[in-house]
């Protein structure tokens, strides 16, 4: 099996300090100081899906146990990257609540990284890193969430210079609604662009000129998508990576539907300005921002432009007042639908398995290959997800689960299903399914877990937990 999803009633994340095992297991690292009293529901879970997968079986229950060893060795470069997407969660009044759906919990990538460190064994190169949107403080996020901890512990136990690394390379502040960017000086690594060329979604369209993504300058998009130069603009871990570990925070989302493995790889992208995420004006008109023809979101937009340029040059003062301006003329309106936030959008499928198609077949110079680069394997923290307004926004959904798959298509097939959503009206599954291309390997369309109600294929009918989806995707998944 290449999928599993293991679920435990009533499970929680650790109160633990360090997120440490309350279990002294064969394979630990850290020896029975570094135990906690505290109940550890998520070590214990994923330990037992890897036993449940069959991960180095012959070998458990010894400390020579090494379940991720089939997929890395001794002396590679391996990349950990969580969902770090903001700092903040408006949806939710309880900061607790609003992060445990927002981010990977830090209590999930924790064991992750000690089974990691198992593979690795005294050599290798571990990161644990993303590029959050740019106006998260990253600072304050790893500061509250928890993640620092972890940098704490590892660092106190000899990891060599183990922190959470920020990708961006521009960050942004928002004082008071004046808006201004500014280079990321705690950037790591440099940065690399990729040329897809032909191999983009976007080669052979004629959407040169009305690309966007909101808060940049439409030019600065653009410039970087038109015939055969589709160009992103990529962190150099990621393409120094042998081996990546993906690990998304399941939730909903306003542009491309849900967010789960295929999406959350945008987050390796050190310029957000190389991804397009809608193209401008109505479907009529070549578009997507909105369904039809609407004047007052036809002069949101075009206020929007103005803005993005005031923005990119720190005009203060004119960007704020842009902003408010627009908040004020599409107040009250009789739908909110604009940026591309509903089901008819048709440009962030191309954009998220463009990046797909670079982490798969990319070599560390950026240059794309005939054949498969590195290894991947997605662990879907789903102990609590987010429904609704996500990605920035989602309200709190308990599930209580992991998800594994070594295939990003097939692990958001069974997300998508126990989300109760139906995969067929995702541009972005649709289109993954029909290029082999962006597959590891054979799709196995067979479900695994160790609850029944949860097993099935792929057209059988198996329980959901029922999301909510957002506004502008209600009634239609």
């Amino acid at each position: 099996m290449s999928n599993y999803f293991f679920y435990k009633t009533d499970c929680e994340y650790s109160n633990d300090i360090f997120y440490r095992p309350d279990k002294l297991y064969p394979e630990y690292l850290f020896g029975q100081e570094e135990v906690s009293d505290e109940k550890n529901d998520v070590y214990e879970m994923i330990r037992q899906l890897f036993w449940e997968m069959g991960f180095d079986k012959e070998n458990f229950g010894m400390p020579s146990w090494n379940p991720l060893g089939q997929f890395i060795k001794r002396g590679q470069t391996v990349l950990i990257k969580p969902n770090l997407v903001l700092d903040k969660n408006t949806a939710e009044k309880n900061r607790k609540r609003g992060m445990d759906c927002l981010i990977t919990h830090p209590s999930v990538v924790r064991c992750i990284i000690d089974y990691v460190l198992i593979a690795l064994g005294e050599s290798g190169k571990l990161v644990v890193g993303d590029a959050p949107i740019q106006n998260c403080d990253f600072d304050k996020l790893i500061r509250s969430s928890g993640y620092q901890r972890l940098e704490k512990f590892y660092q106190t136990h000899g990891v060599n210079d183990f922190e959470i690394k920020d990708l961006r390379k521009i960050v942004s502040e928002n004082d008071n609604g004046n808006l201004s960017q500014s280079e990321n000086r705690n950037m790591a690594f440099e940065i690399k662009t990729v040329n897809l060329s032909t191999k983009s979604y976007f080669y052979g369209e004629n959407y040169h000129g009305k690309l966007r993504i909101t808060n940049y300058d439409a030019k600065d998009t653009n410039i970087h998508h038109h015939g055969r130069i589709q160009e992103y603009s990529l962190n150099a871990i990621c393409l120094d990576a042998d081996v990546i570990i993906n690990m998304p925070k399941p939730k909903t989302h306003r542009l491309a539907g849900y967010t789960g493995a295929l999406k959350n790889f945008v987050g390796i992208n050190a310029q957000k300005e190389y991804l397009p995420h809608h193209r401008k004006g109505e479907i009529a008109k070549s578009g997507d921002e909105y369904p039809a023809k609407d004047n007052r979101k036809r002069i949101s937009s075009f206020l929007d432009d103005l803005k993005n340029k005031a923005y990119k040059k720190n005009w203060k003062l004119i960007s704020g007042t842009l902003l408010h301006l627009n908040g004020l003329i599409m107040k009250n309106h009789k739908d909110q639908i604009r940026y591309g936030m509903w089901y008819g959008n048709d440009t962030i499928w191309r954009t998220i398995l463009d990046i797909n198609r670079i982490v798969n077949y990319s070599d560390k110079d950026g240059t794309i290959k005939s054949t498969i680069q590195r290894r991947i394997i997605n662990i879907g923290d789903m102990l609590v997800c987010g429904e609704k307004e996500g990605p920035l926004s989602p309200s709190y959904k308990k599930v209580g689960g992991i998800l594994f798959s070594d295939n990003a298509v097939e692990f958001d097939l069974f997300l998508t299903r126990l989300m109760g959503f139906d995969f067929s009206g995702i541009p972005t599954l649709e289109h993954a399914i029909q290029d082999k291309k962006l597959f590891q390997g054979d799709l196995e369309l067979d479900f695994h877990s160790n609850v029944p109600q949860y097993t099935g294929g792929l057209n059988d009918a198996i329980d959901n937990f029922g999301f909510i989806p957002t506004s502008g995707w209600k009634g239609y998944l």
